[in-house]
């Protein structure tokens, strides 16, 4: 009797799907930061001009201490405008590829990087396509839980936060643990969304082709197109030069 495997089956080819799809849609967001370096450079010129403006008005008034807390203030207010910044691009980018995520495996059953590892994802009850409902749950338990635990831990950095460190940490281990929740050739998401990842058959989809109708027709093709060449030769060209 053959034991079943503790681990889902095509496992590495299923992170490398997964690293191709996250590479994809990050790339193709990269303008966000763009964006988002834009609105640093606009608040920290915003807040140089009103901390010079009213600095130098302390010190002319030899209010030192109120100086420095201007200055204070201004770069406290440009770390914000980083901190926002950063956030929002990353919270875009996580949200795009978990809509790409839902979208791809609710219309194809298959996102770009399953196609290029022979990988579909399928209802565990034989329907032919995967319900949105059950695409939108799978996205949000394999992009945005573990997506967002990074956008949280980047952010607790940069403020110094440790109560949305602790989030952030707590987001991934829960991703980590639902990874690693196996139960034969599936995943506790697989499982909770009733799908299950497999690779496609193509010696299956190949036979198909053959067997289908329009194989027969494709093979048949050239022998006609002969056929009907030389019934039209014998039709209006048959008669070679006559002998004298």
């Amino acid at each position: 009797m053959r034991t079943q495997s503790a681990y889902p089956r095509n496992l590495g080819r299923r992170w490398i799907a997964r690293l191709v799809d996250w590479a994809l849609i990050l790339v193709i967001t990269s303008p966000l930061w763009v964006v988002a370096v834009g609105h640093v450079k606009h608040s920290a010129a915003f807040a140089a001009v009103s901390t010079t403006g009213s600095g130098v008005l302390e010190v002319v008034a030899l209010r030192w201490d109120e100086a420095g807390d201007q200055a204070t203030a201004g770069l406290s207010e440009v770390w914000d405008a980083i901190v926002l910044s950063v956030a929002g691009a990353a919270v875009a980018q996580v949200v795009l590829v978990a809509l790409y995520d839902f979208a791809a495996h609710a219309l194809f059953g298959r996102t770009v990087g399953k196609a290029v590892t022979s990988l579909v994802l399928t209802p565990v009850d034989g329907s032919r396509r995967v319900r949105a409902t059950r695409a939108l749950a799978r996205a949000s338990i394999t992009v945005l839980l573990p997506g967002l635990g990074w956008v949280a831990l980047i952010v607790a950095v940069l403020r110094l936060d440790v109560l949305i460190g602790l989030v952030g940490v707590a987001l991934l281990v829960l991703s980590t643990v639902e990874c690693l929740s196996l139960r034969g050739p599936s995943c506790w998401h697989d499982r909770r969304t009733g799908t299950t990842v497999r690779p496609v058959d193509w010696a299956a989809k190949l036979a198909a082709v053959r067997d289908s109708t329009a194989w027969a027709v494709a093979q048949q093709a050239p022998r006609r197109v002969a056929d009907q060449g030389r019934s039209l030769r014998d039709r209006f060209g048959g008669g070679g030069p006559t002998d004298r």
